[in-house]
């Protein structure tokens, strides 16, 4: 009987230790908070504002720092020399996603969220082709630039319906390039669709939303009706499926009645651009439609935050006005061709993306196998951030961070992938070139469009109340924080600023709707 009592104290023991080392910091790792038994830093890790102390995090333990998520290792790498080294040099090692059940249901057709396997190799190969520098200079570019002409013109008409219309003329392009297919209005199916999509998929998305189930293996093995994110997880993904199959529908039903156009989707159906590796078809609609969702969501969202900031900073209108003026006048609207001439729209959007950038934490990463960095060991299956949000407002590297300030950006005038493969990390917009967005160039493009056009165009403000005659407050941190952060809805006043500009928008206008026809439903 002492045999087996002293046994079952040895075993009580062991487990009690063996479950106090979980949660805990092994030595080699890099320095962080300090831990609690079992969890962990889980208890830090906030819902809400979680960039914002990443930011803190790093100012206190380094560049490098580690978060213990139970049993599971969070790597921060708050430094640029970091992010080129571990996830460019060694980008092999560290281009998986995480482990995340949750993340593989409704991910599942999402090659954003897949490791850097064969399949993603096959897709973003696709992708990176269709959306293209050299098919932007073709027909795309007259897409965007036609599109842009709609966008000030409702502008003018309905300025109060500001928010929509941006969303609008986004949808519009993507769905465009990819279906062959336009929105003449937000209301319309390929006008909202692509929105409605992307919150749910992005609300279910944000830190907090489900159980750590990557950090907490147990928790997958639950019955489903104490599980009900798996359900919720399952439900998401069918909608998304069942969206883009409705897009694929429409557009088998076009080409029935012998329409074929020259959208991403009629080509691989006509087979003009093949995959390495054949997709069926609900793969290849969730395919299609990602690169929708890519193109519009994020774009709409950062023009949100730019058309904000410009709102309440008058000078930075005023300073891009001069230019604007100086190569167009009231009788054009800027081109793609005017771009090495009006290198402040780029300052603007640099800034904006900065001060309040879309994706504050990115989408994490994933090491294959354990290494070694400045002597701290990366375990394998280690969850990779990149703080973008801190990163974006060191101040070193731009001081003052929180001050909207494009001429930070005067010595640097090119797009975010001409700097992509430099060897300086300091200079670069997007920290980490190995998995860099395929849409990037007509994202870009679009944005300069857009913004370049309406600057041209109109004078942007605050509203004024028409009883009190006071300027109403904008508030430039009030924002919708998913795994995407946007704006939340605000309004402007949309000045014209002259009548030779209102005519000049009215014919650009009609011919673009002349030219946008060929891409009616």
């Amino acid at each position: 009987m002492s045999v087996l009592l002293t046994l079952a104290t040895i075993l009580t023991l062991y487990g009690i230790l063996t479950a106090l080392r979980i949660g805990s910091r092994d030595e080699r790792l890099p320095p962080g908070p300090p831990t609690l038994p079992v969890i962990g830093n889980i208890h830090q890790v906030a819902s809400k504002g979680l960039y914002r102390q990443m930011k803190k995090w790093g100012d206190k333990y380094g560049g490098v720092f580690s978060l213990k998520l139970a049993n599971a290792t969070m790597v921060v790498l708050n430094d640029r020399e970091a992010i080129q080294e571990l996830t460019e040099k060694r980008g092999a090692l560290y281009s998986d996603r995480p482990l995340d059940e949750v993340v593989s249901i409704v991910g599942q057709h999402n090659f954003a969220f897949w490791d850097a396997n064969a399949l993603w190799r096959s897709e973003r190969k696709v992708a990176a082709a269709a959306l293209s520098p050299s098919r932007l200079d073709g027909e795309l570019g007259l897409v965007q630039e036609a599109e842009v002409a709609m966008f000030i013109m409702d502008l003018l008409t309905t300025p109060d319906n500001f928010f929509f219309h941006i969303k609008r003329t986004v949808s519009s392009i993507a769905n465009i390039i990819v279906w062959g297919f336009r929105a003449s209005s937000y209301d319309d199916w390929w006008g909202h669709t692509v929105h409605d999509v992307s919150y749910i998929l992005f609300k279910f998305l944000e830190p907090g939303s489900y159980p750590p189930v990557g950090q907490l293996p147990f928790l997958r093995y639950l019955p489903d009706f104490l599980s009900p994110w798996k359900t919720r997880a399952s439900q998401i993904s069918q909608v998304i499926s069942d969206t883009w199959a409705e897009a694929r529908r429409r557009l088998e039903a076009r080409r029935l009645k012998g329409d074929k156009r020259s959208s991403l989707a009629d080509r691989l159906l006509d087979g003009t651009q093949t995959m390495d590796l054949p997709l069926d078809t609900e793969r290849e609609n969730c395919f299609l439609g990602i690169l929708v969702e890519g193109g519009a969501e994020t774009t709409a969202s950062s023009l949100e935050t730019a058309f904000l900031f410009l709102a309440v900073h008058p000078e930075v209108q005023r300073k891009a006005r001069r230019e604007i003026d100086q190569v167009c006048g009231p009788d054009r609207v800027p081109t793609w061709s005017d771009f090495s001439k009006l290198p402040y729209i780029n300052c603007i959007i640099k800034e904006s993306l900065r001060i309040r950038p879309i994706a504050p934490l990115c989408f994490p990463h994933r090491v294959r196998e354990n290494d070694w960095y400045r002597g701290m060991l990366i375990p394998k299956d280690s969850i990779i951030i990149i703080p973008t949000w801190a990163l974006h407002h060191d101040e070193d590297l731009y001081p003052d961070p929180e001050t909207y300030n494009p001429d930070r950006f005067l010595g640097h005038p090119g797009l975010a992938p001409d700097y992509a493969g430099k060897g300086d990390p300091m200079t670069r917009d997007k920290l980490s070139s190995r998995r860099i967005c395929p849409g990037i160039h007509v994202g870009e493009r679009s944005l300069w469009h857009m913004i370049a056009t309406t600057l041209w165009a109109f004078e942007i403000g605050p509203k004024t109340d028409p009883i009190t005659g006071k300027t109403e407050d904008l508030d430039t941190s009030a924002y919708v924080e998913t795994l995407n952060h946007h704006p939340k809805p605000y309004e402007v006043d949309l000045k014209v600023r002259s009548e030779g500009h209102a005519e000049t928008i009215k014919r650009k206008a009609a011919r673009a709707s002349e030219f946008l026809s060929q891409f009616a439903e």
